[in-house]
């Protein structure tokens, strides 16, 4: 089936909402493979909008920026990814909506990318509209056809229909607030070179009260139309400054980054990533998901020994210095290692940008010391406290990191953005026929603690001899964590896997464990928990102040908490072996975490970066 999503921007439209959302001919798009879905947005209408559309099955947005350019462009930021087309109408039943396979045929057959509705070519039944608005319309539609050679003959008409990556790369581009957004919209479309055809529709006299001002509107669809005369497209660049990426670094920062970035791709931007040469070859390279990567240093070690590398941070630091030679709209910048805000700050005053940055977690003073010890951990702290004060904007990665920022004193403005999780494509992967009993992947970091999963599966193994454990990732603890494995007698229980090349097989292997555990003491978010849950399993993670992970536990649910010690956390795996049976994991995730897709968080990055 394909779906077509209908949007109807809306003020006023209690009396014809209803018949528009009920005119659609369901059954018979089903019979012609066709799933529907009505989406309308309420531009601070004074009656009972929506409320009425709601009761007549259409899902409500609503769009405070009063203008019916406003509310379309919500709505076509508000499209579900699993669009095929989108159809757009009013709500006021002057446009029939039984007419509405008349417009999708055409762009489903190949003919076209986008439809309009045309009155002027069609049926106007007496009334429906005045000689004074038909006269300017013909003007405005001649004036079109003219200069853009499009078929178009109704520029001002209601009733469009686009395939989705048309409105996908329109979005962006358009700017006008009230009427005037027809005319921008079909002039832009000519420029991006779609294939624009009119097929005639009816249009009945409207009911309820029109908010058209003839003389008024029609002043400003002319400006709109003379303004549009010198526009070209240009697409927009958005630059990203991070050290680490994917898929040279598997953790979670690094899975949003590359995440978020295709899509964005997708979505017509042009996205440049500057970062260490991770690759061999060129400095610029561009992948198959169309993201260009710049190598703006060589590539130096991470880590010194247990903790991150200064002088690597300080390095990459200086590189950004280049920044100031290269080409962006906006720019953000990864916070850790921290070094980087302070020299992409200095470059963005320089060209007048605004600069934002994407936070992962706050260590605090505490941390810091624990870390690194008195006086470098106070430089620590204060070298954190400073870089809050670098960029203009936050994009958290969760309401743990934001609350934390605030308590940390940051005045900035902070916009929340989870991470996303790829949950439809997890529920479809296969079960590894590798089982286990317990799983743990990430970097193998201090903070991480797989010392204490260790030392918890050796009082497990007490209770349960032939008790399975699987340790998959890398870092400077590995070493240190194989040493322990044999001095425990645990080599038969506890296998150690490098990080898998496949993402899809780590869900499959989790799919046959039993449970996901997270020792860690500082996460700043925990995506992972979320994606453990999609393969079915529960999560044990630590209650440290510092662990935004167990922000996503319902204990009981979709796992436990435990206290940071091998002891209570051995106990917390026997209640789960115990007890698997009556934990439900993807109930839990699907009522707590339904709108963790990385679309939405791909979608609300951008509404912040560019639209903002």
């Amino acid at each position: 089936m394909k779906k077509i999503t209908v949007v109807i921007p809306c003020y006023n439209e209690e009396k014809g909402i209803t018949a528009v959302i009920k005119g659609f001919p369901r059954e018979k798009l089903l019979a012609h493979g066709f799933k529907l879905e009505v989406l309308v947005v309420d531009n601070n209408s004074k009656d009972r909008t929506a409320e009425v559309a709601r009761a007549a099955g259409a899902r409500v947005l609503h769009e405070p920026k009063q203008g019916k350019g406003n509310a379309i462009r919500a709505a076509f930021y508000n499209v579900s990814e699993d669009t095929d087309y989108v159809v757009m109408c009013d709500g006021d039943d002057t446009y029939k909506a039984h007419e509405i396979l008349r417009l999708v045929e055409v762009l489903d057959s190949g003919f076209g990318d986008v439809v309009i509705g045309s009155r002027m070519g069609g049926k106007m039944r007496e009334g429906s509209m005045r000689g004074f608005n038909r006269l300017g319309n013909w003007g405005f539609s001649f004036l079109v056809r003219a200069i853009y050679k499009v078929n178009v003959t109704d520029t001002l008409t209601g009733y469009f229909a686009w395939k989705r990556d048309v409105i996908v790369k329109l979005r962006q581009h358009l700017q006008s607030t009230g009427f005037a957004i027809e005319m921008e919209m079909i002039t832009k479309m000519a420029r991006l070179g779609y294939d624009i055809y009119s097929v005639p529709i009816t249009y009945e006299p409207r009911l309820g009260e029109s908010s058209l001002r003839p003389i008024y509107d029609g002043s400003r669809i002319l400006r709109e139309f003379v303004r549009q005369l010198r526009w070209r497209p240009q697409m927009e660049r958005i630059a990203f400054v991070s050290d680490s990426i994917w898929p040279y670094n598997k953790g979670g920062k690094e899975k949003r980054l590359h995440e978020i970035t295709r899509r964005l791709v997708k979505e017509g931007r042009q996205v440049d990533i500057y970062t260490m040469r991770w690759w061999d070859g060129p400095k610029r390279i561009v992948t198959k998901e169309g993201i260009h990567l710049h190598g703006i240093t060589s590539r130096f070690n991470l880590y010194k020994g247990e903790r991150r590398s200064i002088s690597q941070a300080i390095l990459f630091a200086l590189g950004c210095l280049k920044l100031l030679f290269k080409k962006f709209d906006v720019i953000d910048v990864d916070s850790m290692p921290f070094f980087p805000l302070f020299t992409v700050r200095m470059v963005a005053s320089l060209r007048r940008k605004k600069m934002y940055a994407t936070w992962h977690e706050v260590w605090g003073k505490d941390y810091w010391r624990a870390y690194m010890g008195g006086a470098a951990g106070l430089l620590g702290a204060v070298t954190e406290w400073a870089a809050m004060k670098m960029p203009h904007v936050v994009i958290s990665n969760s309401d743990h990191t934001t609350k934390r920022l605030q308590a940390a004193g940051m005045r900035k403005q902070i916009v929340t953005v989870p991470l996303g999780v790829d949950i439809d494509n997890i529920l479809m992967l296969p079960v590894h026929d590798l089982e286990s009993d317990i799983i743990f992947a990430g970097r193998l970091l201090e903070n991480k603690n797989v010392d204490l999963l260790v030392r918890a599966v050796a009082r497990v193994k007490r209770s349960k001899p032939d008790v399975r454990c699987l340790v998959i990732g890398v870092g400077p603890e590995r070493k240190k964590l194989e040493r322990l494995t044999a001095e425990l007698d645990l080599e038969n229980n506890v296998t150690f896997f490098n990080f898998l090349e496949d993402h899809n097989e780590l869900f499959s292997l989790m799919k046959a464990s039993k449970m996901f555990v997270l020792p860690s003491v500082r996460e700043g978010f925990g995506l992972v928990v979320v994606e453990a849950n999609a393969c079915g399993i529960p999560v044990i993670t630590t209650t440290h102040t510092l662990n935004a992970a167990r922000d996503l536990i319902a204990e009981g649910k979709n796992g436990y908490l435990a206290e940071p010690n091998e002891v209570d956390l051995a106990e917390q795996i026997l209640k789960v072996l115990k007890y698997e049976s009556q934990l439900q994991p993807v109930k839990t995730l699907e009522e707590k975490f339904s709108k963790h897709r990385w679309h939405h968080a791909a979608e609300e990055v951008e509404r912040v970066l560019v639209r903002q």
